[in-house]
C-alpha cells in the first residue's frame, strides 16, 4: 500500500548579518547597524507563519571568525532565533566560517580555527536529516576547493547521496553554484572550479530536486536538468554591487539599502513538486524579544488574473561594472530575476512577449525556466507566422497560452494558415491602431500606435469574427485607452466575453502626457480585479508591468524601475477610498 504523502511547509531565512550587541567594527556601513532589529522582525514574522522547521542558509553573523566581536554575535543571533527554534537549522556563511579560497576575497579562508568555532556556536557544519521521507542536505561551501578541508565533506556528501539515490532530495549551500550560467567564470558569488563542476555533476546525477543559496543578498532563479537553483534575498542590507542591474534612481545607501528586497520564504512541500512563498520584511525593525504576531505584508488586490506586457528586458544577462572590494578584477554576468520574483508573489501566471523571444534560443531557455514555476506565455507577432516560426511554436507550445496576431486588414488574413496556427494554441486577433487612424483636427499630431479593436470598430470585426468555426479557439482583442470607461467598454462588447481579450493601457492616449496617478491606476486594477471574479471567461492583458519613467508614454506599472512592488498595492496602503 502506498504511503500517503502529508504536505508540509519549511522556512527559509538567509543573511541577518547579526553583530555584537555591545557594537563591533565589522562594518562602515550605517545600514548593518539595522541588522539585528530586521533579524528580529524577521524571525517572528517566520514564526508566526508555523512552518514545521526552519533553514538559515548562511551569514547568521557579521563580524568575521577571527575577530574579537564573533563569539558575542553568535550568543545575540542565538537569542534573537529563540523563536524559531529547537526547529531551526544552520548552514555554514562565509562570514561565520570564513570565506571560500580565493586571491581576491576580502577575508580570509575557511581553516581548521574557524572550523572549531563554528562548531562550538552553530553545531556541525554539514549533515544530513530526513523529514516526511525527504532528504534534506547541508554543507559547508566555503570547504568547496580547499585543498586543506575539503576531502572528508566531499567523501560524506558523495557517500550520503548515493545512500539516499532513491529519495526527494533538497540541498543548502550558503555560496550559490552559479547565478547566471553554469559556466560562467569564477567570482566572489560563485563556485570555482572544479567544485562547481563536481556539485552540479552530483545534482544532476541523483536528481536534486532544489539548491537552496544565500550570500548574494538578491533573488536569483536558475534550473540545471531536474535541479531548480534558488538564491535568497537577505533580511539585513542589499549588495549595492547589484543596484547597477536597477536603471531606477538608486536606492538609499547606494543601493546597499533597498527595503523592498528584503524577506524570507515558506517552502511549501507537496507529493511531487514545491513551492515557494517569498514574504518581503521591507526593512521593518523590532527592537525587543516581544513576541506579539506580525501580520505579513499581502496584495490588497487579486491580480493574478493579468496579463503583463514584459516590454522591459526579463531574461537576458549583462554585466555588472568592476567594483571592488568584491570584483575588482572581473566583470560579473548577471540578470534581472526579480521580474520572476515579483511575478510569483502576485500569483500571476501569464505574461506577453514578443514572438522573437520564443525564436531566440536564449531567451527561450529563460521561458522554460519561468515555465517551470507555472508561468506560461502569450507570444505576439505582425500577422501570420511564417512556416518556420509556426514550427517553433508547434515544438514549443507547451510554453504558450496563446499567440496575438496583431494586422491592420483581419479580413485579409489567410484563414487556412489561421487555423493551422488555432490548432496549436489559442490565437488572438488584434488590430494595429496608429494616430493616422485617429485624425483630430483639434489636436497636434500625436506619433502613436497601440493594438487592439477601438468600440467604434467592433461591428465590422464581429461581423468577420462570427461566422468563423475554430473551435472556439479564437479571440479578438479589444483596446481599452486610458480614458475610457471599463465598465462600458466591455458592455459594448456584442459577443461572449470568452471570445475576447481585453487590452488595458495605462499610458495616456497622448504620449507627451505622463501617467503617475497612482491613484486612479490602484483603482481601475480594482475595477479589473472585480471584473474578473464576475467573468473569469474573459483574458485581460495590462500594458505594463514596469513603470516607464522615460521615453513615450511614460507611466507607472505594477513594479518600480528599481523591480519593487508599488507599497501601494499592498493592503496595509489600500488606495481604494482615497479622494
Amino acid at each position: 500500500m502506498k504511503k500517503i504523502f502529508k504536505t508540509f511547509k519549511f522556512g527559509i531565512i538567509t543573511d541577518t548579518h547579526i553583530r555584537s550587541p555591545e557594537g563591533d567594527q565589522s562594518s562602515p556601513y550605517p545600514v548593518n547597524k539595522k541588522a539585528n532589529d530586521r533579524a528580529r522582525y524577521a524571525v517572528q514574522l517566520l514564526a508566526d507563519q508555523n512552518p514545521d522547521f526552519v533553514i538559515h542558509l548562511g551569514d547568521m553573523v557579521h563580524p568575521l571568525p577571527h575577530m574579537a566581536a564573533y563569539s558575542l554575535a553568535a550568543k545575540e543571533a542565538k537569542k534573537i532565533f529563540s523563536p524559531l527554534m529547537p526547529n531551526m537549522k544552520f548552514v555554514p556563511g562565509n562570514h561565520d566560517i570564513g570565506d571560500k579560497p580565493s586571491l581576491v576575497s576580502p577575508a580570509g579562508p575557511a581553516d581548521k580555527d574557524s572550523l572549531t568555532g563554528y562548531k562550538e556556536s552553530f553545531g556541525e557544519d554539514y549533515y544530513s536529516f530526513e523529514f516526511n521521507d525527504i532528504q534534506f542536505i547541508v554543507m559547508n561551501s566555503s570547504l568547496v576547493n580547499n585543498v586543506k578541508e575539503e576531502h572528508s565533506q566531499k567523501e560524506w556528501l558523495e557517500t550520503t547521496l548515493a545512500k539516499v539515490k532513491n529519495s526527494r532530495i533538497f540541498l543548502f549551500s550558503h555560496y550559490p553554484p552559479f547565478i547566471n550560467d553554469p559556466s560562467e567564470d569564477s567570482h566572489y558569488d560563485n563556485y570555482a572550479e572544479p567544485g562547481r563542476q563536481w556539485l552540479l555533476g552530483l545534482a544532476k546525477k541523483y536528481n536534486i530536486e532544489a539548491v537552496f543559496s544565500g550570500h548574494v543578498h538578491h533573488f536569483f532563479f536558475n534550473r540545471l536538468g531536474k535541479t531548480k537553483l534558488y538564491c535568497h534575498p537577505a533580511t539585513s542590507f542589499t549588495r549595492q554591487d547589484y543596484s547597477a542591474l536597477f536603471p531606477g534612481q538608486v536606492e538609499d545607501e547606494f543601493g546597499r539599502d533597498d527595503k523592498g528586497k528584503y524577506g524570507v520564504s515558506i517552502v511549501t512541500v507537496g507529493q511531487d513538486s514545491h513551492n515557494i512563498q517569498f514574504i518581503q520584511t521591507n526593512g521593518n525593525i523590532r527592537k525587543t524579544a516581544d513576541q506579539q504576531p506580525i501580520k505579513p505584508p499581502v496584495a490588497a488586490l487579486n491580480l493574478g488574473f493579468l496579463i503583463p506586457h514584459l516590454r522591459h528586458d526579463w531574461a537576458l544577462a549583462r554585466p555588472l561594472p568592476y567594483n571592488g572590494p568584491m570584483e575588482e578584477f572581473s566583470r560579473k554576468i548577471v540578470r534581472n530575476d526579480y521580474l520572476l520574483l515579483r511575478l510569483m508573489q502576485l500569483g500571476i501566471t501569464k505574461v506577453r512577449i514578443p514572438l522573437s523571444d520564443l525564436l531566440d534560443p536564449v531567451i527561450r531557455k529563460r521561458m522554460q525556466d519561468f515555465h517551470a514555476v507555472g508561468i506560461n506565455f502569450v507570444i505576439f507577432c505582425v500577422g501570420i507566422p511564417d512556416s518556420a516560426q509556426v514550427n517553433s511554436i508547434e515544438k514549443h507550445k507547451n510554453l504558450l497560452a496563446g499567440i496575438e496576431i496583431v494586422t491592420h486588414a483581419h479580413h485579409e488574413l489567410d484563414l487556412d494558415k489561421l487555423k493551422i496556427v488555432s490548432s496549436i494554441t489559442e490565437t488572438w486577433i488584434s488590430k494595429i491602431t496608429t494616430s493616422a487612424s485617429l485624425l483630430d483636427p483639434t489636436q497636434p499630431f500625436a506619433h502613436t500606435v497601440s493594438c487592439g479593436y477601438l468600440k467604434n470598430e467592433l461591428q465590422d470585426v464581429v461581423n468577420w469574427f462570427s461566422p468563423l468555426d475554430f473551435k472556439g479557439n479564437l479571440r479578438l482583442v479589444m483596446q481599452l485607452p486610458w480614458e475610457q470607461n471599463l465598465m462600458e467598454t466591455v458592455e459594448s462588447w456584442p459577443l461572449n466575453l470568452e471570445s475576447l481579450a481585453l487590452n488595458v493601457r495605462l499610458s495616456n492616449s497622448n504620449p507627451a502626457i505622463a501617467n503617475f496617478d497612482k491613484i486612479s491606476i490602484f483603482r481601475r486594477l480594482k475595477e479589473l480585479s472585480s471584473l474578473s471574479e464576475k467573468s473569469p471567461e474573459l483574458e485581460i492583458m495590462l500594458d505594463t508591468f514596469s513603470d516607464f519613467d522615460r521615453g513615450y508614454h511614460p507611466r507607472t506599472g505594477l513594479i518600480s524601475n528599481s523591480s519593487n512592488i508599488h507599497d501601494w498595492l499592498f493592503a496595509q496602503n489600500d488606495l481604494s477610498s482615497s479622494s
